[in-house]
């Protein structure tokens, strides 16, 4: 498959021509640029919003080239408008200890709303709030509209999780009726992101929290596998012909790559 019939481009830009619109784990970064160093390629293209140079996927491989000071990085560039590409978001879930209590926590919180599991659902997707509190019996609207409030709840409840000890993960929102079905948990969800929430956290610099954009591409480039000792070079030419010529191998919905299952299609680069 063409590169081209997807609306993508491949090529190589400058590392600090790239807009993250998000933070990044430190720790997942140190591992990644140990990966890279140890490797020695770029596994998978940064995936960027052509008009914008926002990253879209890739938050932590830009900040691995950063730390390991690579001035290039191979970019897939997309039409952020098109409708193969799809913003969805990631569930925070927290297990508390048995001693800890959701109702204690959100108590502090003088705009925290207890409320019924449906009518959370209603008001974040109609935007009405900055996140929402679910539990397996009832829910917490908390925060008001803004970008800049869901980014404060999120990182709120992150500092609350860390300094009590709390198990974290990140789930696909789609998950979260099954992270609901186990009590002495709760699950922190923000409002609906649009995409241009996602461009302004990047021009604006004011970065959203780790893992709080989830973006579904159809179909997904992957496995590059381009040299780093390439992309320390300084002859853009010679980088450019490095490249496949835009072609790929297409691979299912729901296939396997590096031990994760994708719901989109992938798009093999490496022609091997």
């Amino acid at each position: 498959m063409a590169l081209a019939t997807a609306g993508f481009t491949l090529g190589v830009r400058p590392v600090s021509s790239l807009r993250p619109h998000e933070d990044t784990i430190p720790r997942h970064v140190k591992e990644l640029a140990q990966e890279i160093t140890r490797d020695g390629v770029q596994k998978d293209p940064i995936i960027i919003d052509r008009e914008s140079a926002t990253v879209l996927d890739g938050m932590h491989r830009l900040a691995a080239f950063q730390e390991l000071k690579i001035e290039n990085a191979v970019c897939c560039a997309v039409d952020y408008s098109s409708r193969s590409i799809a913003l969805g978001r990631w569930a925070r879930v927290y297990k508390p200890r048995q001693s800890d209590s959701v109702d204690d926590v959100l108590g502090s919180l003088p705009s925290a709303r207890r409320t019924t599991l449906a009518e959370a659902f209603s008001a974040l997707e109609r935007r009405e709030t900055a996140s929402g509190v679910l539990t397996s019996d009832a829910a917490y609207l908390v925060g008001k509209p803004p970008l800049e409030e869901v980014r404060a709840v999120i990182a709120s409840f992150d500092q609350i999780s860390e300094r009590l000890g709390w198990e974290r993960r990140f789930v696909p929102e789609d998950d979260i009726d099954l992270e609901l079905q186990e009590r002495r948990k709760f699950v922190l969800l923000p409002r609906k992101l649009l995409k241009d929430d996602v461009v302004a956290a990047a021009r604006s610099g004011k970065l959203l929290p780790c893992k709080t954009s989830m973006h579904v591409v159809d179909p997904r480039p992957v496995s590059v596998r381009f040299p780093i000792e390439a992309l320390r070079a300084a002859d853009g030419e010679a980088l450019r012909l490095r490249l496949n010529g835009g072609k790929g191998r297409l691979f299912p919905a729901g296939s396997t790559y590096e031990g994760r299952r994708y719901k989109e299609r992938l798009l093999f680069l490496d022609q091997g």
